[in-house]
């Protein structure tokens, strides 16, 4: 890495820019005083000496038994493991808590009026995916499913299809249709050995095919509103609905592409 580079990498671990040039001059010298390092960094001295006494309190730097008094980085792997110990301690805390607010959340929300027509509008594959993940954990029943090879390869990397042993289990059904390409072999591999253990599900192959949705216990449906998008840059959008009608239409075409589908092949070109 450039000098730029490792100054950069170390605040993903909590350093601020100076903080990280002080602490890699310490590394490389092994050990010196306050103005060697000032010197070295060509950092204001009274600022100089304030972030060494701060980086001294969070047990970033130690210094030495020595006149004048020395400083020492402390090792970079019991730095970052400590830094990796302290992150998974808080995310278990924020898993703790965001476990008690599912549970606690929902007793606020107020009932809906019968027959009223919901839509919910989300963009981003940030929001999408995770709210596909909770749609898949509600099926009772069925989950149907039409999307394109990339958004599978996505899908997968949020965990969604860990949500259908469950279902499977219970006796539900998975439908899953998608474009042949070789890229995704791996991962319709793993729901063709799934179908041995569990006949209700199955997935078809259809070329061309681009179009994203899924439907949940012909209840609730999400659909993508744009062709997927070749740039990262560009938000996916989605639209969510448990209306009735507009459920049944997305049933009804998935039925018809479905029932003009073939098995998945075993080997892609």
């Amino acid at each position: 890495m450039e000098w730029n580079e490792l100054l950069t990498a170390m605040g993903r671990f909590g350093f601020a820019e100076r903080e990280a040039k002080l602490y890699l001059l310490l590394l490389r010298r092994g050990r010196a005083t306050a103005r060697d390092l000032t010197r070295d960094s060509e950092m204001d001295r009274v600022l100089a000496y304030r972030t060494l006494d701060a980086m001294r309190a969070r047990g970033l730097v130690q210094i030495t038994a020595e006149r004048p008094r020395r400083y020492v980085a402390l090792p970079p792997r019991v730095l970052f493991e400590r830094s990796l110990f302290e992150r998974r301690r808080a995310l278990e805390e924020d898993v703790t808590l965001a476990r008690e607010l599912t549970e606690r959340l929902p007793e606020l929300t107020q009932a809906l009026t019968e027959g009223a027509p919901r839509f919910q509008l989300i963009t981003g594959a940030a929001a999408i995916y995770p709210y596909l993940r909770e749609m898949l954990r509600r099926a009772e029943r069925e989950a149907l499913v039409m999307i394109t090879p990339r958004a599978l390869r996505e899908s997968a990397g949020f965990g969604l299809y860990q949500e259908l042993p469950r279902l499977l289990k219970a006796g539900g059904k998975f439908s899953l249709l998608v474009e042949p390409e070789p890229r995704i072999a791996g991962l319709v591999r793993r729901f063709e050995a799934a179908r041995r253990r569990f006949p209700n599900s199955e997935v078809r192959a259809i070329a061309p095919q681009r179009a994203r949705l899924t439907i949940i216990d012909q209840r609730e449906a999400l659909v993508f509103l744009v062709p997927e998008a070749q740039s990262t840059t560009t938000d996916q959008i989605a639209v969510w609905t448990d209306t009735k009608d507009f459920v049944g239409a997305e049933l009804a075409y998935f039925r018809a592409i479905w029932a003009n589908a073939h098995r998945f092949p075993s080997k892609i070109h």
